[in-house]
């Protein structure tokens, strides 16, 4: 039997009903009407009891209840808010942009993009009608092209959006959260780069790919922030770089390490502070730069091209996963912290210069001088000499 009830927690009726396995269940009517809310209840236990029966598909199960819904809205003339996937999926989003960085904005509304093509017409469906299954499938549908650590962030992305949806009584469950995440067993491992790579990959970098190598080495900073970097970052008189990471909104004051700042002071600098540093890098995804580098690294023998391994493999097009390196552009931040620690140079400076957050070490109860962190960057090997 079908019964409607009201909880402090919602403004909307809730329906309780039997489903087909014979368990108790509990559905957002999301109609503020009682009236309404009992017809629509009624019509969810009638098509539970034929579905135990074997009398009614989920497709059609799902046209019956919207046509009932319609019904309802046309009568009352006073529409139940009810929300498609896509539409609960791109509000989420554009909230979400004013809470985080550019950079994982970016990233979360690619993934966001990624699930809605996936689901195809159903994106067009109500949100009501999304399952775990789905989000099974789109986890299944990723791990043959990705790594499973992207995958769990794909699935971490899906089930923090479905909260909202939980939390507007859309759902009883999260179904992104009966949904397991892949095991990171044996998972890829990145490594640092050795000061014999480093320096044949300056060998052939053209002038642009050898500054943010070289920034790289000296600040760990992330690919992204290298490419946002302008002359305005820099003050040659106190041989200091300063910027707002993009990741962490954490604002970075780095000494100018001797071989950085030799080698900045090579290149040609105009009249405008806004100027990028790395020209050729303006307008570029952070996703091609990092494939430009990765080819780089072919270039100079670090890793086989992509294109030659796919081909070995017998792999084309777009479906192949992509070939996974123990290095990548992101792996000098492991060398950054590798020649630290190397130099004798303690986990407290090394963690403030890299920008690398821990529970032990927090940046609002720990300082560390400039003047400590440039003791430490002057013990690093100048890689910038052939």
């Amino acid at each position: 039997m079908a019964t409607v009830h009201k909880t402090p927690a919602s403004p909307n009726w809730l329906c309780y009903y039997t489903d087909r396995n014979g368990k108790r269940r509990t559905k957002s009517t999301l109609t503020r009407s009682k009236r309404e809310a009992e017809r629509i209840c009624a019509k969810v236990q009638s098509i539970e009891d034929q579905a135990r029966t074997g009398n009614i598909t989920e497709e059609r199960a799902r046209r019956v209840i919207e046509k009932v819904v319609g019904e309802i809205m046309a009568e009352s003339g006073a529409p139940i808010e009810r929300k498609t996937v896509r539409e609960h999926f791109t509000s989420w989003i554009k909230a979400f942009e004013s809470e985080q960085s550019e950079g994982t904005f970016i990233r979360y509304q690619g993934i966001v993009d990624n699930f809605l093509e996936f689901l195809d017409g159903k994106a067009s469906r109500n949100l009501s009608a999304l399952t775990a299954d789905d989000v099974e499938r789109y986890r299944d549908h990723l791990q043959s092209r990705v790594a499973p650590s992207t995958v769990n962030t794909h699935l971490k992305v899906v089930r923090v959006a479905l909260e909202r949806a939980v939390k507007q009584r859309v759902f009883e469950t999260n179904p992104a959260r009966l949904v397991d995440n892949l095991s990171t067993e044996g998972r890829h491992e990145r490594r640092a780069f050795t000061l014999a790579e480093l320096k044949k990959l300056l060998a052939i970098c053209n002038d642009d790919w050898k500054t943010a190598v070289v920034i790289g080495i000296y600040t760990g900073l992330r690919l992204g922030d290298i490419q946002s970097l302008t002359w305005a970052n820099l003050d040659l008189q106190q041989q200091e770089l300063t910027i707002r990471t993009q990741k962490t909104g954490r604002v970075q004051i780095l000494p100018l390490a001797k071989p950085l700042l030799r080698h900045i002071e090579t290149l040609p600098a105009g009249d405008d502070p806004q100027a990028p540093l790395c020209p050729s890098f303006q307008g570029k995804t952070i996703s091609w730069l990092s494939n430009q580098f990765f080819e780089i690294m072919a270039s100079a023998g670090l890793v086989q091209s992509r294109g030659d391994h796919q081909k070995k493999e017998g792999k084309e097009g777009r479906s192949a996963r992509r070939q996974l390196s123990p290095i990548s552009f992101h792996a000098l931040r492991h060398t950054a912290t590798s020649l630290l620690k190397n130099a004798g140079v303690s986990d407290v400076v090394t963690r403030d210069i890299v920008g690398h957050e821990s529970a032990a070490i927090s940046r609002n109860y720990t300082h560390i001088e400039t003047e400590t962190k440039r003791a430490a960057l002057d013990k690093l090997p100048d890689v910038t000499k052939t």
